[in-house]
């Protein structure tokens, strides 16, 4: 009897030990999985917000999409290429060489973000390319002297794509004037001078790497609205003054362009081709159809300021 008493007290306290252990790991459980739930249930709790503002994109945090006013000095070096044409499309002239062009582009952006923005780039450019064409009827070589200045003022907007492309469409308006003295001063020479008033519009894509570099191209057109050409013949000693007033056919020119900017600096390929029709008479004269083609490298470093 005493010893079934013995095993039965000790089964009991067997019994509320395991229930003890077993209360105490419940209650473990719980308090480890209770404030868990809460924080949970709260996921813009101060550590949660400051945890996310660490690990932003700085591209995304950044509001505007522009700099206030930049501007940006430029050095170009251009491949020049101009070429004239007789009436059965045979090249009687060329023009090849090496021009130089400095200019600078400002830039001034507003608006919500700053997407909107107008520019003015402004070129000087200047050299003298190699002359092979015709004296009469006889073939002659020589130098052709350039000199010109281009304005293009145009207005745009940045529209985002995504947190890392820009596409920019600009329309502007837009001048160009240039010298050309066949035979570089020379006695057999004189000199065509060129006035183009034109309007112009380009499609801009940007690809921003992060936020030191970035990778731009352009699409562009120009297309003149005028276009007159003086030319000053006999004033080197070849017969009496004769001043010709002339008036190529109006054609667009198309521009494409594609480059890097990196840290400020900026690197860009460029090509621009155009074709003047052939331009009515003046006093037995005529400007035959013509082509001009450049080819550029353009290199210069923006400064901004916000």
């Amino acid at each position: 009897m005493n010893a079934r008493m013995d095993e039965t007290i000790a089964s009991v306290r067997r019994t509320v030990r395991s229930f003890g252990v077993a209360a105490a790991v419940l209650a473990a459980v719980g308090l480890s999985v209770g404030p868990r739930s809460a924080l949970a249930k709260n996921p813009q709790s101060p550590a949660t917000r400051v945890s996310a503002s660490r690990t932003a994109d700085p591209t995304e945090a950044r509001a505007d999409v522009s700099s206030t006013f930049e501007i940006n000095p430029r050095v170009d070096f251009r491949f020049y290429s101009w070429k004239e044409f007789d009436a059965n499309n045979v090249e009687h002239l060329s023009e090849d060489g090496l021009l130089f062009a400095i200019g600078v582009d400002p830039r001034v952006a507003f608006g919500p973000s700053k997407r909107f923005f107008v520019e003015s780039p402004t070129r000087l450019y200047f050299g003298k390319v190699g002359y092979d064409g015709y004296v009469g009827a006889a073939p002659y070589k020589s130098k052709t002297g350039y000199f010109g200045f281009e304005l293009l003022p145009s207005a745009g907007y940045v529209l985002s794509l995504g947190r890392r492309f820009q596409l920019s469409p600009t329309v502007g308006i837009g001048f160009e004037h240039w010298n050309r003295d066949l035979d570089d001063g020379g006695q057999l020479g004189y000199d065509e001078k060129y006035t183009v008033y034109l309007v112009h519009a380009g499609l801009r894509g940007t690809y921003l790497l992060n936020r030191d570099i970035a990778f731009h191209s352009k699409l562009g057109l120009k297309v003149p609205v005028s276009i007159s050409e003086s030319v000053g013949l006999g004033m080197r000693g070849r017969g009496q003054p004769v001043n010709v007033s002339l008036s190529p056919g109006i054609s667009p020119a198309i521009l494409v362009e594609g480059g890097t900017t990196i840290h400020g600096f900026d690197v860009s390929l460029y090509y621009e081709g155009w074709t003047l029709a052939k331009s009515a008479l003046d006093r037995g004269y005529l400007q035959p159809e013509s082509t001009r083609k450049i080819f550029g490298i353009r290199l210069g470093h923006a400064f901004s300021f916000n």
